[in-house]
């Protein structure tokens, strides 16, 4: 297996943008594949409610049925504790030859805060999307400083605008509404069948 795509979150649900962000990393960067990676316990939201991991899984299973080079992974569900990337990365850097890990702009600003960011550099090379707003000269700045603390290799990725996110999401949920322009089908009826997001 070459190039290997690691999209980790909390995917607290899965929705439209985070498949499409998969979606144009794949072919931007000619991968093999690319493999969803739901988080067991975030570092930085230990404190706050997150969906059983089992519903996560089976959300984005439904969510990538249509994509051949999409897989889930419950690599860090099985690791249990905090799930840090650096532990994940290097556990997958044993299995595939050249790891991708793809993230939003503004985690990539604060990746410096991290669990071991030196790890997750040696480990895999960064995949930072990019959208219209976001200050393209504070992120090449930032990767300058990358390169010369980690020898962090960055590619970024530019992609078309998208305004979802998981938390505006559940409170249209939390609504009643049904917001199959940011979600499958598939997993709205997921989401109704198991009472979730009320």
């Amino acid at each position: 297996m070459g190039a290997v795509g690691i999209f980790g979150g909390s995917f607290d649900p899965v929705h439209n943008a985070h498949i499409k962000l998969a979606e144009h990393a794949y072919k931007e960067l000619g991968l093999d594949k690319v493999i969803f990676i739901p988080a067991y316990m975030q570092p930085f939201k230990v404190d706050k409610n997150v969906t059983n991991e089992n519903h996560r899984i089976n959300m984005l299973k439904l969510a990538i049925k249509e994509y051949p080079y999409f897989e889930v992974s419950d690599i860090e569900v099985k690791m249990g504790g905090k799930s840090y990337t650096a532990r994940t990365l290097t556990e997958l850097k044993k299995e595939y030859d050249e790891l991708y890990f793809i993230l939003g702009a503004d985690s990539y600003m604060s990746l410096f805060r991290w669990y071991m960011p030196e790890v997750i550099f040696k480990q895999a090379k960064i995949a930072c999307a990019v959208r219209d707003e976001v200050d393209m000269d504070s992120l090449i700045r930032k990767s300058e400083e990358y390169v010369k603390e980690f020898q962090g290799n960055t590619v970024f990725l530019k992609m078309p605008r998208t305004d979802i996110s998981s938390t505006a999401l559940r409170d249209s949920l939390l609504k009643g509404e049904k917001p199959l322009d940011l979600i499958s089908e598939e997993v709205y009826a997921y989401i109704k069948e198991n009472g979730l997001y009320v």
